[in-house]
């Protein structure tokens, strides 16, 4: 697996100056570091250093799949666009990927598409600093993540 930086640097490498901008103010970095770093170590290693103990003992096979999936689309570039959304979360699965990285949510906003499909807009707040991030979950009728998504 590729270190963050490099991950980073390559994705910073095919952004315009806004999407540059957007990066930086949703923090990207930030979570693709903790998104990488949870995928590298797996769930137990992870809540083992984790300030919190997230991601939390009790959480179901289906929701570590859920953020497994969400962290791989988070190190692809997914997420902090509307025109590229994260795919294949359920709006928990979503709230619990971004508790992982001590986030909790502060707005929502969904817009349909039709067809029982609606994208997700969530702006989310770190518990520690107080710094604001909005990011994009499209949700499909009836689909929940498979753990290569």
């Amino acid at each position: 697996m590729k270190n963050s930086m490099d991950i980073i640097d390559e994705l910073m490498d095919t952004l315009n100056e806004e999407e540059s901008k957007l990066f930086e103010s949703n923090r990207a970095p930030y979570i693709i570091t903790k998104a990488n770093h949870y995928l590298t170590v797996g769930p137990e290693t992870y809540r083992s250093k984790d300030a919190f103990g997230l991601p939390n003992i009790n959480w179901s096979s289906s929701e570590l799949k859920q953020i497994e999936s969400g962290c791989k689309q988070l190190i692809l570039g997914s997420g902090f666009r509307k025109e590229q959304p994260i795919h294949h979360l359920s709006i928990k699965g979503f709230y619990l990927l971004f508790h992982l990285f001590h986030f909790k949510p502060v707005k929502q906003k969904a817009k349909s598409l039709g067809n029982g499909n609606m994208l997700d807009e969530i702006t989310f707040e770190h518990i520690m600093d107080g710094s604001k991030v909005t990011y994009y979950n499209l949700v499909t009728k009836n689909k929940t993540a498979s753990p290569g998504e």
